[in-house]
Parts: C-alpha cells; structure tokens; sequence
C-alpha cells in the first residue's frame, strides 16, 4: 500500500515523464501537418490560375470593345454582354467544366455594358465579373479545403469619333538604306534591282535579279497610303476632290536623309501630304541625319507658333491635338556610315523640347538596329506610341494603328 506522501511523488513522476510525447503530438497534429504541406503545394498553382483567368476576363471584354468600336454602334449591349460570354466559354479552363460548374459560372457571371454618346462620337465601357469554383489537392481536405472560390474583374474601354481635329506632321527617312529589300515578295515584277547592305555599292549599276523583291521606300509609301486612307475614313468632314478635302485634318510631311528635304508645308487633308510621300524615289540615297526635318516639324506645331491655331478657327476648332510621326531605318550617321552621338543627342533634344509643349510623337524604327530604336523609343511620346515593324505588313499596321489612335478610335483595357 501507498500512503499520501508516495503516491504524491508517483504521480509527480508519471506526469513529468515525457517518453511517447512526441509521438502522441506528432499523430495528433498530421492531418493538419499534411493540409499546411498540401497548401504549400497548392499556393503556386491558385496564382497561375488566377492569371489565366484574368488574361481570359481582359480578352473578353478587349475582344467586345473593339467589336464595338469597329461597328461603330451597330450592335447591342446584349450582342457585346454575349460575345464575352462566349469568348469565355470557349478558354481551356471552362471547356473542361462540369454541366453543373458551367450552370454555377453562367449564374455568376454578370457583364455591364454602358455607352455615352457625345457629339463627336461614343465611348463604351464593358465591364465583367465572374467566379471560379477551382478544386484544390485532396491533401488539403484533411484541414476541410475541397475548393477556393476565385473571383476576378476586367474592364476595357473603346471609342469611335465621329471626327477628331489633328494636325499631324510626318517626319519620314529617305536614305539609302530605305532602297535595301524586305522580305517581301512584288509578284507584279518578274525581276528587279534588289539592293541590300552587301550590294549597295554597285548603286546605280546592280543587275536585276529574280524574283523582285519590295524595298522599304515602297513599303513606307504603301504603309502612309493606308493611314491617309484610315484618316479620311474616319474623317465625317472629308470630301475627295472638294477645296478644302477636310475641315478637321490638317498634315504635313519632310524627308530627310543626311540633310532635310523641301517639306509639304501645313494643309487641309490628306491628299498633297500623299503626293509628297509618293514622290520620294523608289531608290533613295545618302546618310541619316532626322534633326533639322524634325526641326521642321515642331515649328511648324509648336504652340508659340500662331499660324497652326489661326487656320484651325476658320472652322471654329479652337482645340486640337497636335502630332508628330517620327520614321528612321537606321541610326543617325550623318554623310558618314558610322554612327554620330552628337546628331543622335540633337534629335532627343529637339525630341524631348517638343513633348513639353504637348505634342504627341509616334516612332516608327522600321527594320532598324538597336541604336535607332534605342532614340526612336526615347522619342514616343509613351510605349504606346513606339513601334518596331520588322516587314512592309507590319509597317503598313502601324502606321494605320497610329491614325486610328489619332482619330480616336481606340479600343484598351482599363483596369
């Protein structure tokens, strides 16, 4: 038998004996041990779903505001609603769906259209927010995770004017590097002088060769046809053949190799800004000097210049954007065929003065190397507004992609 003084002392031992603890602990904590690891697993996965869903929301709505904007208010804001509805549908995550994950998505998607109309054009808003119910590792449901709810929102924004005052101002290279080859084939030629940075030097004498191949002087002429085209179609005020052939579009053009050419000064239209464009030789020579063309350019914009904004109230715009379209192939060189700092320092300078007076500059560096898209990005206005084209398709894009921004019609995502 125990007395009271033993058994106080047993007891004393038996709960601060701390052999089999551990694995008591250990057995009682695994599910939870087992749900954190889970957890862990699962964390780097939720965030790329995450991502899919929200690059397939900002598509929806980007794909519906430009649909919008290219119907030009022809469709309804339940067509627009539908077309996210069904952009969605068909991304690889809601294809693998359930009947009954589908029905639950459907119920908690909503999608907001709103249109404003003013009285130069619409602007529409097409907002979307649904749920994603993602199963998760069944590891996880030892701490009672099955699945997590995901939720995501997109907005995007498009417009269409019915007409935008601009005056734009192209600034475009005629050097001789503008006569070398794209990639691009002219099947209206059998043959042709394809002149390229190896056989430049047998200028004017190259043999023709087969098949005949599109330089970048055709391409640049071809790529500025297609923006005056997208200006006048978006011009309500333009009339072909009319004096003036536009009340609201005002361009100019210069070009320039290692010194600046005559310019097409300021006028109503688009359509001497063309002829000017066309007439640049198919073979253009000499180095690359953008300065005084640019030079040009601003003087001709600059807001402490009045003649600008006087011929503009003639029609009552006593508000207008103004614009610069900045074009190179290469590097500034000067006469030389080496690259010159101080030309390249000028031109970011005259670069720089220009968009502190508000003038919007795009650049196009059309098959350029890494120094002239080097100043070229420098000089746009915003990433945005800086273009690389590597072939005559994509320079012809570009420079439709600027005129349609002029104009206004412009299709984003905002949030």
């Amino acid at each position: 038998m125990f007395n009271g003084a033993g058994m106080k002392t047993r007891m004393r031992a038996l709960l601060s004996d701390r052999q089999g603890n551990f694995a008591m602990m250990t057995a009682a904590a695994l599910p939870l041990l087992m749900g954190v690891a889970g957890a862990g697993l699962e964390l780097t996965r939720v965030m790329q779903v995450k991502s899919d869903l929200q690059n397939a929301a900002d598509g929806g709505t980007l794909g519906a505001a430009t649909e919008a904007r290219i119907a030009e208010g022809a469709k309804s804001n339940n067509e627009l609603a539908e077309s996210v509805k069904n952009y969605l549908g068909a991304q690889e995550w809601a294809t693998g769906m359930t009947a009954e994950q589908k029905k639950d998505f459907e119920k908690n998607l909503s999608t907001v259209v709103t249109k404003s109309d003013t009285s130069k054009g619409s602007v529409y808003n097409i907002t979307t927010t649904f749920s994603y119910s993602m199963p998760l590792n069944p590891m996880l449901s030892l701490i009672g995770a099955d699945a997590i709810t995901l939720r995501v929102t997109s907005t995007s924004q498009s417009s269409y004017n019915k007409g935008a005052p601009i005056s734009m101002y192209l600034v475009l290279d005629r050097s001789g590097s503008m006569s070398f080859v794209t990639d691009t084939v002219d099947k209206s030629k059998s043959s042709c002088q394809n002149y390229t940075d190896a056989n430049w030097s047998s200028y004017p004498n190259l043999r023709a060769s087969s098949p005949c191949y599109v330089n970048k002087s055709t391409s640049l002429k071809t790529a500025v046809s297609y923006l005056v085209d997208t200006l006048n179609k978006s011009d309500p005020t333009y009339k072909a053949g009319s004096l003036p052939e536009s009340t609201l579009v005002r361009t100019a053009a210069v070009a320039y190799n290692d010194s600046s050419f005559s310019a097409q000064n300021m006028d109503w239209g688009t359509k001497k800004t063309n002829a000017y464009v066309q007439a640049i030789p198919q073979y253009p020579t000499g180095g690359t000097n953008a300065n005084a063309a640019l030079t040009t350019a601003y003087n001709a914009l600059k807001s402490s210049n009045t003649t600008e904004a006087l011929a503009r109230k003639t029609y009552g715009d006593n508000f207008f954007e103004r614009y610069i379209v900045l074009m190179t192939d290469g590097e500034m060189t000067g006469a030389s065929s080496s690259w010159n700092s101080s030309i390249d320092a000028a031109v970011r300078s005259t670069c720089a003065t220009a968009k502190a007076d508000g003038i919007k500059i795009f650049t196009i560096a059309f098959m350029a190397p890494a120094r002239g898209k080097s100043l070229l990005q420098a000089c746009a206005t915003s990433n945005d507004n800086f273009y690389e084209p590597d072939n005559m398709d994509e320079i012809v894009e570009a420079f439709g992609d600027i005129a349609r921004k002029a104009a206004g019609n412009i299709s984003r995502v905002t949030n």
